[in-house]
């Protein structure tokens, strides 16, 4: 496969997928299209057994979707979901929710909005310290529509949920571990070792072996699938509430006259509060 937003790489029944959309690694209708086919891939790759997605630039896993191009990639064909009540990126995160692998995301750095809502569908999730997560969508006038709202409470409570999703503030990778988002926090300079020997002593596992937990806890999380299809439904049906009335279309210019720049975006929280994305 050659992609232009991912690097893969496979070794020893593992596979690691590098984010590459370079200048700050933005979730676009090309790297959603391209994890989609990865997904797809996994789906018939039965001899892997575990995928690892980590980000090749040092300050962003992903920065959050691309802002101009939210109306664009619901309205494209191609990147279109099969179901009404289901948008591309809540899809996205279904199908890498049931990849038969085991699925983590390593982040060292910033994971905002579609980003954020794309990790939360991982099996595991492990970050430095330091890394930064955020919600930014209500400071642009909507709501984390891509699972990420749904998600954010069932996984963190109902109160530690709305205070990420309406603060819109930076959570730390400590902060994100007490909250029970991400499975554990560790100094930046131990994070690769640290990944690296899980996923050595899981690769040592037969197949048959992963798949066996992975059925125990399919049949263990049913009770929550209709509540999770049930909630991802009201934020599309939110989602296209901003869009109809030009809420996100209005945010969508102000960012394109200010730019989606590296340095707009290591500051983003504050650039919220300034009204940035209100125009």
């Amino acid at each position: 496969m050659d992609f232009k937003t991912l690097n893969l790489r496979e070794e020893g029944g593992v596979l690691y997928v590098t984010l590459t959309n370079a200048p700050i690694n933005l979730m676009n209708g090309q790297m959603v299209g391209e994890l989609f086919q990865v997904s797809g891939m996994l789906m018939q790759r039965r001899d892997l057994k575990i995928v690892v997605i980590d980000s090749a630039d040092p300050d962003f896993w992903i920065a959050h979707f691309d802002m101009t191009e939210i109306e664009a990639s619901l309205q494209n064909p191609a990147t279109q979901s099969r179901y009404p009540d289901i948008n591309v990126v809540q899809s996205l995160g279904l199908s890498w929710q049931n990849v038969p692998q085991i699925t983590i995301g390593k982040v060292n750095g910033r994971a905002r909005g579609g980003g954020l809502e794309f990790l939360l569908s991982l099996d595991m999730r492990f970050a430095s310290e330091d890394s930064l997560f955020a919600s930014p969508e209500a400071g642009a006038g909507f709501l984390a529509a891509g699972g990420g709202t749904t998600r954010m409470l069932m996984m963190a409570g109902p109160a530690r949920g709305l205070e990420i999703l309406l603060s819109m503030r930076d959570f730390t990778g400590v902060e994100f571990e007490r909250y029970n988002l991400i499975n554990r926090a560790v100094p930046k300079d131990q994070l690769d070792a640290y990944v690296a020997d899980l996923v050595k002593r899981m690769a040592t596992l037969p197949p048959a072996v992963i798949a066996m937990h992975r059925a125990v806890l399919d049949k263990v999380m049913q009770p929550f699938v209709e509540p999770l299809f049930a909630g991802i439904a009201v934020e599309n049906a939110g989602l296209q509430a901003g869009i109809s009335s030009g809420t996100i279309a209005k945010a969508a210019q102000a960012m394109a006259a200010i730019g989606q720049t590296r340095e707009f975006e290591l500051d983003l929280a504050e650039n919220l509060i300034k009204g940035a994305y209100q125009g």
